[in-house]
């Protein structure tokens, strides 16, 4: 851990103690992301998780069962998964699943993640997509 994530530790866990923040914060910046992902500061809209390299924004599918990625083979090259080095832990929100093909790919808060093939950086455009694709949300 950087001093700079450790000082933002302790003060968030002072003011929680003093009661100057609730003790629920639903997302803390400092927790732990794969290699693989790029935590990204957007402005007034809060932070955004993006594919690492190539900042593309990433996605939840509404078909995938709990543990499982039900985009495989045919949807794989539209949405790839994010996949997770051999070996990979939890990390944070983060976990692991095992595709159908054996690989590991990266899921967030239980949802496996994707980018879309075509999405340029900062301009996502399957959001929505077939009503079961998601971008995962900015936050706060």
């Amino acid at each position: 851990m950087t001093a700079r994530a450790a000082g933002k530790l302790a003060l968030a866990a002072a003011l929680t103690v003093c009661g100057a923040v609730p003790a629920w914060a639903a997302f803390d910046a400092t927790l732990p992301y794969p290699a693989e992902v790029a935590l990204s500061e957007a402005g007034d809209k809060g932070y955004v998780y993006v594919r690492f390299p190539g900042a593309q924004r990433l996605y939840t599918y509404d078909l995938d069962p709990t543990g499982r990625s039900a985009c495989n083979e045919g949807c794989m090259s539209a949405r790839p998964p994010i996949l997770a080095p051999a070996g990979s832990k939890p990390l944070g929100e983060w976990t692991v699943i095992r595709r159908d093909n054996g690989l590991l790919q990266w899921a967030y808060r239980g949802k496996p993640v994707y980018s879309m093939f075509h999405d340029a950086p900062n301009a996502p455009r399957g959001d929505g997509e077939g009503g079961v694709w998601h971008l995962v949300p900015y936050e706060k």
